[in-house]
């Protein structure tokens, strides 16, 4: 990491670990993406398993009883049967904001456990004030005992955050931005406290074309009124915000070969569905495949349609992507998708543009998300997929409904009678059959499904939470606490070591994969590749698409629209079908050759 001057901040808690990675230090090299595999400079595939943190400014908290750095080290540790080569730090803009905007270190701007802050609450120097307190130790500590840091933009909350908790003793007041930010902050015409839709203010009228053409309105009961988007002035200020956070966090660890790059946690909506307001919680949010309206309508993730949706959310955060790769060429670089990142499985149809570009995929316990392999498997078979989320909880949630993990197959059933056992089996057999990175969450007590019980833990508690070195005497039978623990060690040694090297392997190949069409439709009985404006298909069947017009010939208007679009992402990412020279490079010299066939 880039070296500041600055000691990093005693609430980090460096010194209740210094040193007790000793037995498991490593030089981690850097890694590369290989087709639909991450590799190590050997060109060796690797498979980095491991689990998630709470956000540490959270963990600083003193009523939490442990610092990240004692999770961490725990999460490590193999002598107690932790065998972690990735840990994954999520990082919230609540707690970004705290370096500034909190009366004390370790508490919200808005002083509460629940609320996300819309965007425009922290600029630069908040980020590297975070960096500094928390996130340079535990970088430091990954590359001590052997795990790769990933680095997560942590958003995730819907955007009816407020109205969900309405009715669960949550105070209304805490919702307010004068509780305790009031003009001081920043962008006071985008404070307060729920989540936020990802899309740009340009996606505004091609969003209403997916609802119209979807038939959204009318198969959700729905009035026109009742869909949500955001406001220019918060959608302007998230694209700032994730510029701002990428800028200041790539930079800083460009030099640490092992750190991966998280660009953005769960979008959530827009997506094919209901995805709510601010004053309205969304539709049947677990079972969200069959609408409920009379009017026709099914939303299943692998239906076409709902590709467009996906291609909406590639044109918007290919620009967040651009600066994590301008500023950290060459690292490992993850995203994920619409609908709490469970539209994974179209990204290899429409592949970011990036080095080592993967993707991630999040799925507890919706049951419109099984089979595992239909879903995640799937896609992973074509790019690196990421299974940074995945879990459940047998019996639901402490303080809210938890539908998305709580095992219920059917909005009215009681969680307390629903089944968990098929989940897990079916984590089981999806992580044998697919080659995905998982990652299990929470490595923590309160976030939920946690995989460690400390009773009642909070800021009301009599004593909080105990401290990190008894934890292994709460591991969680009712989420992965305990499962994960044994399933880590009968995996241990299955691919998890790493040839050294300075370099990533020369010879991998990070091209966009053979599934890639870039936006627009996806016609089964066409094997064409969107350029532009045309539908180049391939007329000879020798592998080269050159019928741009669609008239089963070529002609001189075929080479004109070629030339045209030369430097088409879907040309440049496709060689094989636009190689006409043999070169094994598309150039103008392909376009001459075409002219030549005629």
């Amino acid at each position: 990491m880039k070296a500041t001057g600055a000691s990093v901040l005693a609430v980090g808690g460096l010194g209740a670990v210094a040193g007790s990675a000793a037995g498991q230090a490593a030089d981690l090299p850097p890694l590369a993406r290989d087709g639909n595999k991450i590799v190590d400079p050997s060109g060796n595939e690797v498979i980095l398993r491991g689990v998630n943190i709470a956000d540490p400014g959270e963990q600083s908290r003193d009523w939490r009883g442990q610092t990240a750095p004692e999770t961490f080290e725990l999460a490590t540790d193999e002598s107690e049967g932790w065998y972690t080569n990735i840990v994954r730090i999520p990082v919230q803009a609540e707690f970004i904001s705290a370096g500034t905007q909190a009366p004390e270190p370790g508490q919200m701007p808005h002083g509460d456990d629940w609320g996300p802050l819309l965007p425009g609450s922290f600029d630069a120097s908040d980020v590297e004030w975070y960096c500094q307190t928390y996130l340079d130790e535990l970088v430091d500590m990954g590359a001590e005992r052997g795990a790769y840091v990933m680095i997560d933009y942590h958003r995730h909350y819907p955007v009816f955050h407020q109205e969900d908790h309405a009715n669960h003793d949550i105070p209304y007041d805490i919702w307010q931005c004068d509780s305790d930010g009031g003009e001081s902050w920043r962008n006071s015409e985008v404070c307060g406290e729920r989540g936020v839709l990802w899309h740009g203010e340009d996606q505004v009228d091609d969003i209403w074309s997916l609802i119209d053409d979807q038939n959204i309105v009318e198969a959700f009961d729905l009035d026109e009124d009742d869909i949500y988007l955001e406001p220019a002035e918060i959608s302007n200020a998230l694209d700032d915000e994730l510029h701002t956070f990428w800028e200041v966090i790539a930079d800083r660890y460009a030099g640490d070969d092992h750190v991966i790059f998280d660009v953005y946690n769960e979008p959530t909506g827009p997506y094919g569905g209901d995805w709510g307001g601010p004053e309205r919680q969304a539709g049947e949010l677990s079972f969200p495949e069959q609408a409920p309206g009379e009017a026709e309508g099914d939303y299943d993730v692998r239906l076409d349609e709902m590709k467009g949706w996906y291609d909406l959310w590639r044109d918007r955060a290919q620009p967040w992507v651009d600066t994590v790769e301008e500023n950290a060429p060459g690292h490992l670089i993850t995203i994920g998708s619409p609908r709490w990142s469970q539209y994974a499985y179209w990204a290899p149809y429409n592949e970011f543009d990036a080095e080592n570009m993967c993707y991630t995929a999040h799925v507890y316990t919706q049951e419109d998300m099984r089979p595992l392999g239909d879903y995640i498997g799937e896609p992973s078979e074509h790019v690196p997929i990421f299974f940074s989320e995945f879990g459940w909880i047998e019996g639901g949630g402490k303080e809210v409904d938890t539908p998305w993990m709580d095992c219920t197959t059917d909005p009215d059933q009681d969680p307390e009678d629903a089944d968990c056992e098929p989940f897990i089996e079916g984590y089981e057999e999806f992580l044998l059959e697919y080659d995905v990175h998982p990652l299990a969450w929470c490595f923590d007590h309160s976030w939920e499904p946690h995989m460690f019980e400390h009773g009642d833990p909070g800021p009301d508690g009599e004593s909080g939470a105990p401290d990190a070195d008894d934890w292994m005497d709460y591991l969680n039978e009712d989420t992965p606490g305990a499962w994960w623990h044994e399933w880590n060690q009968e995996m241990a040694g299955d691919r998890d070591e790493f040839a050294p090297g300075d370099e990533p392997y020369p010879d991998a190949d990070n091209e966009k994969n053979s599934l890639h069409i870039g936006p627009g439709p996806i016609d089964a009985d066409d094997d064409g590749i969107q350029v532009g404006d045309y539908n180049a298909e391939d007329t000879t069947d020798d592998g080269l698409h050159n019928d741009f017009t669609g008239d089963g010939d070529t002609t001189h208007d075929d080479v004109t629209a070629f030339f045209e679009n030369l430097e088409d992402e879907n040309v440049q990412g496709n060689p094989d079908a636009f190689d006409f020279a043999g070169d094994g490079e598309v150039s103008f010299a392909d376009v001459v050759e075409l002219l030549n066939e005629i």
